[in-house]
């Protein structure tokens, strides 16, 4: 056969930041042709966004639907931050295949919504896809989904696949997590990743396996070139495509103001009246202080300890909506109870009060913050320079119920968190946490 070329377009963790996403219309209406591939690789829909939010991320599907993708896979946004029903219903009206291959129901059926591996053919060279997606063990399950590992996934798929001239796995693993699922099969021609933000502008080549990334918020659009001949693929090449300057679709930004303005709309709805509550990440917090209370009662535990940071800015005094409350607490962030002996309280407690704690800049783990923050505590106070809980020194052999954020406990940020008795609440967030505990205050003033 003659040397053919197969062009593909890819770009991952639109994170809903819709800045961009005008370029990047803009631009794959541009290059585009019936010749060429276009994958999202995840998390294109956060709930931090008002209009991902009211829509359940409908809104971020309908955009996807005008461009008309090759095949997509899910992120952890749409996979761990949705509730069940809401991913369940995500996309239902989608004519784009969805490609996941190690996220089944809670019975063991894979989801009406999502493929194991899709085979399509292209000037006469057939791909042979698959997605996967990163398997957070102890979250799936607690919104109705079992997770497969993603190389036994893949493994399985790959054979499917094994007839195809070209095998791509469309991956919302991370890049570390890449490089090991191209040790362990080189067979995949291509990994077209996500997770991990990487910008990665020739692409990364492991074991003979191309890795490609496009960093986020649709800042580039990857572009992937596979020459092929009856040999098989025979060259293998990547670069990245800055859009910060790139024409905008004057449609998209249309739909986009549009669908704004309507989010708006919807949200601005009071909830409660109160005298206002302040928030500073670096000293008196007492809307930190309101939430990590109602956090402890919604827990039912002894303590509640949170970085004041997950709160961006205060309540003025009057009336409270839920739109307000969306941009104060915007985070994907789950309440989390861990159960801690008194020893290890302590050193949490010494380790968020740690300078280095409190001004680290986080990207990630669902925070959508500036800094953490000094902690907002409830039942916690120091006397003669020892902790007390609820007013008793606490005991290194008794057992303490504390109510967190889910976030502290993933272990990049406090490791041995990891490792400690703990359940999350899912799909309730840090707001909806928030919501109810000023409504329920709002009714005791007014009943006072």
């Amino acid at each position: 056969m003659a040397v053919t070329q197969l062009t593909i377009f890819h770009y991952n963790d639109l994170h809903s930041k819709f800045d961009q996403w005008p370029q990047l219309v803009s631009f794959l209406e541009d290059r585009r042709t019936a010749d060429t591939l276009y994958f999202d690789l995840g998390d294109h829909a956060d709930r931090t966004h008002p209009a991902t939010e009211v829509t359940r991320g409908k809104l971020n599907v309908r955009l996807l639907e005008s461009l008309q993708p090759t095949a997509i896979t899910i992120g952890n946004n749409e996979g761990i931050t949705f509730p069940h029903d809401w991913l369940a219903e995500l996309y239902e009206e989608a004519t784009f295949p969805v490609l996941v291959a190690n996220v089944y129901e809670a019975n063991g059926e894979r989801p009406d919504w999502a493929k194991e591996t899709l085979i399509v053919e292209q000037n006469g060279v057939t791909v042979g896809l698959f997605g996967v997606t990163a398997p957070y063990e102890e979250l799936y399950p607690a919104l109705g989904w079992q997770i497969e590992s993603p190389i036994e996934a893949a493994e399985r798929a790959i054979g499917k696949l094994s007839g195809c001239d070209v095998i791509i796995a469309l991956s919302h693993l991370g890049f570390y997590a890449d490089e090991r699922l191209a040790e362990r099969f080189p067979e995949i021609d291509v990994i077209l990743g996500a997770h991990t933000h990487h910008v990665l502008d020739e692409g990364v080549v492991t074991n003979g396996v191309l890795i490609a990334q496009a960093g986020k918020y649709g800042q580039y659009v990857g572009e992937v070139t596979l020459s092929l001949d009856e040999t098989g693929v025979t060259k293998k090449e990547a670069r990245l495509h800055d859009l910060t300057h790139h024409t905008k679709s004057e449609a998209t930004l249309h739909v986009l103001r549009s669908e704004h303005e309507e989010a708006n709309r919807l949200l601005d709805v009071t909830i409660a009246e109160t005298e206002g509550y302040g928030s500073d990440w670096f000293g008196p917090s007492p809307l930190g202080d309101l939430l990590v209370e109602g956090l402890a009662d919604w827990c039912d535990a002894d303590l509640g300890i949170i970085p004041s940071g997950v709160v961006l800015e205060g309540l003025e005094r009057g009336k409270v909506t839920l739109n307000m409350l969306h941009r104060i607490c915007p985070h994907p962030i789950n309440p989390c109870l861990v159960t801690l002996d008194g020893k290890t309280l302590r050193r949490f407690l010494d380790d968020v009060q740690e300078e280095t704690f409190t001004t680290m800049r986080v990207r990630g783990l669902g925070f959508r913050g500036t800094v953490l923050g000094e902690p907002s505590l409830y039942q916690v106070e120091a006397v003669d320079g020892h902790y007390h809980v609820a007013g008793q020194p606490i005991q290194d052999s008794r057992q303490y119920r504390v109510a967190t954020v889910d976030m502290l406990t993933f272990g990049p940020l406090l490791p041995y968190l990891a490792d400690q008795q703990r359940r999350y609440y899912m799909p309730e967030l840090l707001r909806d946490v928030l919501r109810e505990t000023i409504i329920d205050r709002h009714h005791l003033l007014q009943k006072e």
